[in-house]
């Protein structure tokens, strides 16, 4: 085998993921055609795929650091003096390999969500929707690729966060007006259907750029002392809408002109985060930290460039609008 090679295997016994869940909610109407329901959620799901390095072994020394909040934290150094020379056969397996990547099922996630909703329905023309979600994920794992590895490989539970996919807050609102036929020529057949949507920010991941414990990866080390998950991305707001007007074509056919709005009000939605913040983030100014970031806890932001750290990168679509017909018989 060619030195410095990386290997992919499945545990033995590997187990396929599965979840347990449970849901209970009330639905009330409290007038005429409105009605508000209530509903929670659970979902815990066991034997999620992650990729552990069983090259890089655990009883490697551990090395303490002083943070810039004054806090000492400890983590396993695999470039630490004991690991080097002859005594490298103590921290890793097989000392030629670079990586021993073995797929498990050893990860886990949960998932509590409150939902309120308020419906009306269609009648007399017009109809509402409105829910809100509040809501709380955990996780040990995003993927099983091994850049999301776990940074100490020998303790799983030091990467239960957030779940990148924590969506704490989200409002939808959505109502259909239509015109039907009883307003007259002009204003008859048009059907207005708005809709707005707001969501807050999903966390993201601290990372160094390089590899920070020695253990031989580099893509999943995070800044000494960072818990995974900890920035907490942009939030997201939208107001769409969409206007059709219907027009008779004879006994069977239609004709409908149509004319849609996404992001009406041009309201800039960034997307990601340059979430590379370098091996010192965090750190006292002294030992090469930044100044003025004392916490892990951190959010994007617009006032930087983009190729610098927290800075956002990317944004989603501006205001787009489009016109279309169909025909229908």
């Amino acid at each position: 085998m060619p030195p410095l090679s990386v290997l992919f295997s499945g545990q033995p016994n590997y187990q396929n993921p599965y979840s347990q869940q449970g849901e209970i909610g009330i639905e009330r109407e409290i007038t005429k055609g409105w009605a508000v329901a209530l509903s929670g959620i659970y979902v815990h799901t066991i034997g999620l795929p992650v990729a552990i390095d069983t090259n890089a072994l655990p009883g490697v020394p551990l090395q303490t650091v002083t943070l810039a909040t004054g806090q000492n934290v400890s983590f396993r150094n695999w470039a630490a003096p004991q690991c080097q020379g002859a005594g490298i056969v103590n921290c890793f397996a097989n000392p030629l390999l670079l990586q021993n990547d073995v797929y498990s099922s050893k990860g886990s996630s949960i998932y509590e969500g409150a939902i309120l909703e308020v419906k009306k329905r269609f009648s007399t023309h017009f109809s509402v929707l409105a829910n809100y979600t509040l809501s709380k994920a955990f996780d040990t794992t995003t993927d099983f690729n091994s850049d999301f590895g776990p940074v100490d490989n020998a303790n799983l539970a030091g990467e239960r966060s957030l779940s990148t996919f924590d969506q704490r807050h989200k409002v939808v609102i959505a109502t259909i007006v239509d015109t039907g036929n009883k307003f007259g020529p002009i204003l008859s057949g048009f059907q207005l259907s708005p809709i707005y949507r707001y969501n807050s920010g999903h966390p993201f991941n601290l990372l160094a750029g390089t590899d920070v414990n020695g253990d031989r990866h580099s893509t999943n080390d995070r800044p000494i002392g960072a818990a995974r998950n900890t920035g907490l991305g942009p939030d997201f707001m939208s107001f769409d809408m969409r206007i059709t007007r219907r027009f008779k074509m004879g006994e069977k056919a239609n004709l409908q002109l149509l004319a849609e709005g996404f992001n009406l009000a041009n309201r800039t939605n960034f997307a990601s985060v340059n979430n590379i913040v370098g091996p010192n983030f965090g750190l006292p100014v002294a030992a090469g930290g930044q100044p003025g970031f004392t916490t892990f806890n951190v959010k994007g932001t617009s006032s930087l460039s983009p190729s610098s750290p927290l800075a956002f990168t990317s944004a989603l679509p501006t205001r787009q609008i489009q016109l279309g017909v169909r025909i229908g018989f």
